[in-house]
This record gives structure tokens, C-alpha cells and sequence, in this order.
């Protein structure tokens, strides 16, 4: 059983990076924690996507075909920085849960997932990218912890109240760490900046007036922080032979890609923020939709007095007047059979004179009372 613990708290865990097994097969901690970033992040987006105009089946679409390609280009990316460790091991590249991922890889399979989906569904794909996008970070925040059960992606050495340790940094150090000392937790400094992109994020995006430009303010935040975290982490993949990193370097070039994004995104004419009515049907104008009592409350008032005169209003609408005296009531607004089928005045001996004008007809049948 190994053990996670932060010294300088007086907290330690028993914690193996298996979570349970299945006989010959293992559930480790890191893709339970992967796992819930995804399914929890996804249902949150769900519930959102009703208020952008994106119905929750086309959101459900969309994931399907996006998780798959991601964490295909996410597993690719990170084989491609550590080829070395891979070109003698060739079937090491699917073994995913022992970790190995890069977010850029993900994000990079993510957006061409949906830009073929939105070109085959008609979709408009800068609105998709900018009300998923937001949630990224969110998701990164809680993957980060499969991180922590694996006591990997530390920094070196601190003296500080919340450095950490564990059986796995003791026994198999990164270059450079004493396993022996208390180490930065780099995982829990990475999850609580994507916290805060997040919610800068969910922030800006009904503010945004530029399709585009909420996902260029998600690559140049999350870049921002991953390359500061870079100055500080241990596990360093370098360029070649080079002293230089390629993680920093990959966060340095996206995060100036998101200000070229932004500004440009910024300059484009027809861009203003709509909801996304691709995907459902055209909205009716609310003039067209609006009932006859919502206009007389529009009228009146909601108040009591505003009641009152919409049902004198109704009281009126149900009486037939001829010459201002009220013959009945009419249900429903239609006029009764007695009083409709008299084609003239009537004599004090109840027959009908033939001299009578059709306009007297006319007259008791086109009143409304009022």
C-alpha cells in the first residue's frame, strides 16, 4: 500500500494508485478522476447548452465523436514528446492508464472533432467552440488529481506548509529531487489555476461580442498558467538533445496564438455574439408570439386595479347592444341565435316590418359593446 502525505500539515494517506481490480484487470485512481472531469463536465455543459441555443442531443452528438479523437490525439502528442521511451516499447502507447496524456493534444483533436461536425451539421462553429471550450479548464482542474494518486507532475523541493511526498517520490525521484524532502504539489497549483480560468471563463463568455474570441481567452489563460508552472515542475521533456523545454515552449507559442486569435477574431465585422440558432429553429419574433391577455396585461397592468378592467373588458365582449340597450349576454364572444336571427325591428305586437333598413341589422350585429 503506498502513501501520499503532506509533512508539515500532519496529513497522510494510504493510497494505492489502484483503485480495485477485476480479476486480471485494474481500475486505477487516474482514470476514475479522468473519468469524472469528463462525465461531470460534460452534464454540467448540458444543463447550460438550453440557454445558448444548443439543444442537449446535439450536445450528447458532439461529445461522442469528440471524446474518442481527443484522447486519441491527447495519448499521440504526449508518444510523440517521449518517443524515446516508446520506439523499444511500441505496445506501451495504448497502455493510456499508466498515464501519459498531454491537454494540448486533447484540445487540438477536440476542435477539428468539431469543426467536421458543425461543417456536416450546419452548425456555426465559432459559437459551438466558445460554449465548449469554457468548460476545458474545469475539467482539467478535477484530471489533475488522477495525477495526485499517481504521484507524478510534482515540482522540486520546498519548505513550504503544503509541500508533499509519498512512497512512489521517495523511492523513484525526478532528476534533480531529493525524495526525502517535501516536494511542490504542481498537480493542486495547475487544478486551482483552471479554476480560476474557469470561472473567468463562464464570466466573459456572455460578455463576449466576438465569436471566437472566448476560446482565444481559454489558450492564452490556461497557456499562461502551464508556462509559469513550467519554471517549477520536474518532469521536463526536452527538445532533443536541447536544454530547452518542450511543454514551455508549446505553452509560449499557444498562448501568443490566443492574443492573435483574440484581436483578430475582434476585427471581424459580422462576428457579434447571438445565440446559437443553427441548431434549433429560427426564433419568432416575441411581438408574433405574444398572447391577447399578455398585451392587455401589457396595458393594464399586472396590478389589481389593471384586472379589474380586463374583466370589464370580457364582461363587454359577452352583451349584444341594439340601439344601447342590451339584448343578452353572448358565450364565448359569438352572438346568440335569438338575437341574430331578427332581419328588423320589431313592432310593439311582436311581428316584423318589412320597411325596417338592413342597416339596423347590420348595426346590432356589428357592435361590441363598447
Amino acid at each position: 500500500m503506498n502513501f501520499i502525505a503532506f509533512p508539515a500539515l500532519g496529513i497522510k494517506w494510504m493510497i494505492d494508485p489502484v483503485a480495485f481490480s477485476f480479476g486480471p484487470f485494474s481500475v486505477r485512481w487516474y482514470g476514475i478522476m479522468l473519468s469524472l472531469a469528463i462525465f461531470s463536465t460534460l452534464l454540467f455543459a448540458m444543463r447550460q447548452a438550453p440557454r445558448h441555443g444548443i439543444t442537449s442531443d446535439a450536445m450528447v452528438d458532439m461529445f461522442m465523436f469528440a471524446l474518442p479523437v481527443s484522447v486519441i490525439f491527447a495519448r499521440l502528442f504526449f508518444v510523440l514528446v517521449e518517443w524515446n521511451a516508446f520506439r523499444d516499447d511500441l505496445l506501451g502507447m495504448f497502455r493510456i492508464w499508466e498515464g501519459g496524456i498531454t491537454i494540448y493534444g486533447a484540445v487540438f483533436g477536440a476542435v477539428v472533432t468539431v469543426y467536421v461536425f458543425c461543417r456536416v451539421r450546419k452548425y456555426k462553429m465559432w459559437e459551438w467552440v466558445d460554449f465548449a471550450c469554457v468548460y476545458l479548464p474545469l475539467a482539467q482542474a478535477i484530471g489533475r488529481f488522477g495525477n495526485f494518486f499517481n504521484q507524478e507532475l510534482y515540482g522540486g523541493n520546498t519548505t513550504l506548509p503544503w509541500g508533499m511526498t509519498g512512497s512512489l517520490i521517495q523511492a523513484f525521484p525526478n532528476p534533480g529531487v531529493d525524495g526525502n524532502l517535501p516536494v511542490h504539489p504542481t498537480f493542486l497549483y495547475e487544478s486551482l489555476w483552471n479554476l480560476l480560468v474557469f470561472a473567468i471563463l463562464m464570466g466573459f463568455r456572455p460578455r463576449s461580442k466576438k465569436r471566437g474570441q472566448v476560446f482565444a481567452a481559454y489558450l492564452f489563460l490556461y497557456s499562461l498558467g502551464r508556462f509559469g508552472m513550467e519554471f517549477i515542475r520536474t518532469d521536463v521533456f526536452s527538445v532533443g538533445n536541447t536544454d530547452l523545454r518542450a511543454n514551455m515552449l508549446m505553452a509560449a507559442g499557444i498562448a501568443i496564438i490566443g492574443i492573435i486569435l483574440f484581436l483578430v477574431r475582434g476585427r471581424t465585422p459580422d462576428s457579434a455574439w447571438v445565440p446559437l440558432a443553427a441548431t434549433n429553429a429560427a426564433p419568432v419574433a416575441v411581438e408574433e408570439t405574444k398572447s391577447e391577455v399578455e398585451t392587455e396585461e401589457e396595458e393594464t397592468g399586472r396590478s389589481a386595479y389593471g384586472g379589474v378592467l380586463r374583466s370589464l373588458r370580457e364582461k363587454e365582449a359577452e352583451q349584444v347592444v341594439v340601439d344601447g340597450t342590451v339584448l343578452t349576454d353572448r358565450p364565448n364572444g359569438k352572438v346568440p341565435e335569438a338575437a341574430s336571427a331578427s332581419d328588423g325591428q320589431r313592432d310593439d305586437a311582436g311581428t316584423s316590418s318589412p320597411e325596417t333598413p338592413d342597416a339596423d341589422t347590420d348595426d346590432a350585429d356589428g357592435r361590441d359593446g363598447a
